[in-house]
């Protein structure tokens, strides 16, 4: 059986020029867990509740980018730059990450993904790096999303330096980020500026590694990031970390 990966999916609502609501992700995110093997299951944006039933339906899960983390989320009220936020998509994107924790199930986090999972588990956000001076280096880049942009210094004995080496080369389109790392996670690889590029859980009984950059947008350049899908994939389909594992909150 190929292992199921499940995407949560985002919303598009009707535009005058296009009149349908629509939920979907990114193809590259398609495309990544089917060229490792994998089978890829869109999860829209649903009711909480409905969690357990779709993590009861895969075998792992990845979390894509899109709006701003709201930050009732982290107990911070809303400056002036805050994007566009969408909260029934966190709420729900929460009681995803909660759920495949509890299940000891994988999880691959880009982006928004990233930081929603940090939110998850206690830890908080800038809401807008544009304005910071401490934060210098581009992290919304005008080049074509393909290619990398700025670089980053990877902890070593870290996953990603298992085949990213020290350091590597990243595309980035984000202008939030996280700032209180979660208890749960420890930081791989950090920005020139030293924001934290990548994280992963400290738990060895669970599998959950998460980038602030695009690995999916780069595939068509970079065979390395196909290897974030690869693991993922894996990972599902070996069973070693959620058979017979299952936590209580």
């Amino acid at each position: 059986m190929k292992p199921i990966i499940g995407i949560g999916g985002n919303h598009l609502a009707p535009t005058a020029g296009c009149p349908m609501d629509k939920t979907y992700t990114p193809q590259g995110f398609i495309d990544g867990v089917q060229a490792a093997g994998g089978i890829a299951f869109v999860i829209p944006i649903s009711d909480p509740l409905d969690a357990e039933h779709y993590v009861n339906a895969i075998d792992g899960l990845i979390l894509a980018g899109g709006q701003d983390v709201s930050p009732i989320f982290y107990d911070e009220e809303p400056t002036h730059h805050l994007g566009a936020t969408h909260p029934e998509r966190d709420t729900f994107e929460i009681a995803l990450v909660k759920e495949a924790y509890r299940q000891c199930k994988p999880i691959f986090a880009v982006c928004r993904g990233m930081q929603i999972v940090n939110v998850a588990f206690g830890g908080t956000l800038h809401q807008d790096i544009s304005i910071m001076e401490q934060f210098p280096v581009q992290h919304d880049q005008k080049t074509n999303s393909q290619y990398a942009s700025h670089s980053i210094a990877i902890a070593p004995n870290s996953f990603l330096s298992s085949f990213l080496g020290e350091s590597h080369l990243v595309n980035s389109f984000h202008h939030q980020a996280v700032k209180d790392l979660a208890d749960l996670f420890e930081a791989t690889a950090w920005s020139a500026d030293g924001l934290i590029e990548a994280f992963e859980t400290k738990d060895k009984n669970q599998s959950i590694f998460a980038v602030q950059w695009h690995p999916e947008l780069m595939l068509s350049v970079s065979q390395k990031m196909q290897y974030f899908f690869d693991e993922i994939v894996f990972l599902s389909g070996t069973g070693i970390h959620y058979q017979d594992n299952v936590i209580n909150f």
